[in-house]
């Protein structure tokens, strides 16, 4: 969330009261979008006007202004698939409604360039390279995510395990990955309970948490080493399908890896090399026959 964002950015530089106004306001998002800025200035103990203060540091001109993504949030967040089914049906033409989802879809990739600093996946990036085993995690519609970057980074290093459900995290905690290995979630709302109860176990035995979700408020995000972000829906737009879109999770996936393969070296180069060798000679890939015409596998 873009208000979050830039409090994020600026919070060195806040005085201590404006600090503590902040850090509540990131745990409360709720109270911020139904609150008025009085009730929230009351919680804290502090003046209403500090709470101004803070929304003009972060770059708004009124309270109003920096809680509105709050509100807009929890509208979204708040729906089900089946109340976002209903509102589509019948209500917008096959063209209309098709434009409105790309639309959506191209807002997910543009975010994601707007989220993440290239220095940002390349800390990401080092630190997955310097662990001794890597454990991808997503469940639920983030499963599909997990599976396909966990196959490209088997590719590159081949230290990585698929955790298919939560008590794989439990086994492999056992055997190794706690010690100098990184943990790999992605995760959008809603939330899968056990998805957030497995990265809260693998922080306490100390593995490294890369968290790939939709907001810094995200609960897989709390304790993550890195934290990188995508929108799996525009907050200021009606739902253009019943389901949250996919585009962002898949698209950061795929940065991430890029910078694996960039920053990886010739360990990469060199497994990659073997492997394609392999695939050929195993006739992995189906092939054209160009001299007889025909196919062959």
């Amino acid at each position: 969330m873009e208000p979050l964002l830039r409090l994020q950015r600026i919070l060195p530089e806040l005085t201590p009261e404006l600090r503590r106004a902040a850090q509540w306001v990131e745990r409360h998002p709720v109270e911020v979008s139904l609150w008025s800025m009085r009730k929230q200035a009351q919680e804290l103990a502090i003046a209403p006007a500090t709470m101004l203060r803070l929304a003009r540091a972060a770059g708004y001109d009124s309270y109003a202004s920096f809680r509105a993504p709050f509100q807009q949030a929890l509208h979204r967040n708040g729906s089900t698939m089946a109340s976002r089914a209903q509102n589509l049906q019948g209500s917008q033409a096959c063209e209309q409604q098709a434009r409105a989802l790309s639309q959506q879809q191209e807002e997910a990739l543009r975010s994601v360039q707007r989220l993440n600093p290239v220095s940002s996946l390349d800390a990401c990036a080092q630190t997955i390279l310097a662990a001794s085993k890597v454990g991808f995690l997503g469940l639920g519609a983030s499963f599909a995510c997990a599976f396909q970057m966990h196959y490209a980074y088997q590719l590159m290093c081949g230290n990585g395990v698929l955790l298919n459900r939560a008590a794989d995290l439990l086994v492999e905690l056992e055997t190794g990955l706690d010690s100098g290995g990184v943990l790999i979630v992605i995760s959008q709302a809603p939330y899968v309970k056990a998805v957030v109860k497995s990265v809260q176990h693998a922080v306490q035995r100390g593995t490294t948490v890369v968290a790939l979700t939709d907001s810094v408020l995200s609960p897989v995000a709390q304790d993550a080493a890195h934290v990188l972000l995508f929108d799996s829906q525009a907050a200021t737009q009606p739902a253009a399908s019943f389901f949250h879109s996919l585009v962002g999770t898949v698209s950061i996936a795929e940065h991430v890896l890029a910078r694996i393969a960039a920053l990886g070296g010739k360990t990469v180069v060199q497994r990659l090399a073997q492997l394609e060798a392999s695939f050929q000679r195993q006739e992995i890939y189906w092939q054209y026959d160009d001299s007889s015409g025909g196919h062959v596998s």
